[in-house]
């Protein structure tokens, strides 16, 4: 008898679990997305199970903590400044639902770094000129200035105007500090989202432009699962669980 009765209990314990998983879970999708950080139980229920989901769709790129990757332009998300939205977790829903240049008709698509050095730097804009190495130069030198560092004046004076004239601003902001609602990064700061932020690296970004793609994921997660991965990488920037939105910026 004791077999038969120890099966039993654990279907009714299995069952009770799955009972308050699906409870659990209805009161998730039913929440205001930024109100979950404030709720304990539904903040710990839905940062498990969005972690393992992390783990099987988004480890591949960004690594099981949210690491960055310089080379190939992958953010760090536990870094509290965001470069698409203010890091709110329904912001990051967003991007997991529909994707940064993904193709998805509701992705962030509109950030896209032109090909300075080609001739024609943009498809999507053929007003936009190309530069010669010498205005590629000038721009990094004023970039450089932007952010505190020794740089050559003239250049950077130079620099300065080709950042008014050739497009830059119009994505980048006037003050070069970006624009979090379309995905354009702060460029008066230190962090560099391809490479180490040299001259080097800030040449080739602006020679041969940068376009990162994150895909979109609402035909292959479903709503409940999208909310728990959001959750936890909003947890990744907020490891203590704080209510509140990210400040907008570059990471």
């Amino acid at each position: 008898m004791r077999i038969p009765l120890l099966s039993a209990a654990w279907v009714c314990i299995l069952a009770a679990v799955m009972v308050h998983s699906s409870a659990l879970e209805a009161r998730l999708l039913r929440a205001d997305p930024n109100a979950i950080p404030g709720n304990a139980a539904l903040l710990a229920f839905a940062r498990d199970r969005g972690g393992a989901l992390f783990e099987a769709h988004c480890a591949a790129c960004h690594g099981t903590g949210g690491q960055a990757d310089a080379v190939r332009g992958i953010p760090a998300l536990s870094d509290p400044q965001w470069l698409y939205g203010t890091g709110s977790v329904s912001d990051i829903e967003q991007i997991i639902k529909y994707g940064i240049r993904s193709h998805h008709p509701r992705g962030w698509n509109l950030a896209i770094m032109p090909a300075y050095a080609s001739a024609q730097p943009s498809a999507r804009d053929s007003k936009i000129p190309p530069l010669s190495p010498g205005n590629i130069g000038d721009l990094v030198e004023y970039l450089f200035q932007r952010q505190g560092r020794a740089a050559d004046d003239a250049a950077a004076a130079r620099g300065g105007e080709l950042f008014l004239h050739a497009g830059c601003y119009d994505c980048h902001a006037v003050d070069a500090k970006g624009d979090s609602a379309i995905g354009a990064p702060d460029l008066t700061d230190a962090v560099t989202l391809y490479g180490d932020g040299s001259r080097e690296s800030l040449v080739m970004s602006i020679a041969y432009g940068r376009q990162g793609m994150c895909p979109d994921w609402v035909r292959r997660i479903n709503a409940a699962g999208i909310r728990e991965v959001a959750v936890f990488v909003y947890s990744l920037s907020h490891p203590q669980g704080q209510a509140g939105a990210a400040a907008p910026g570059s990471g």
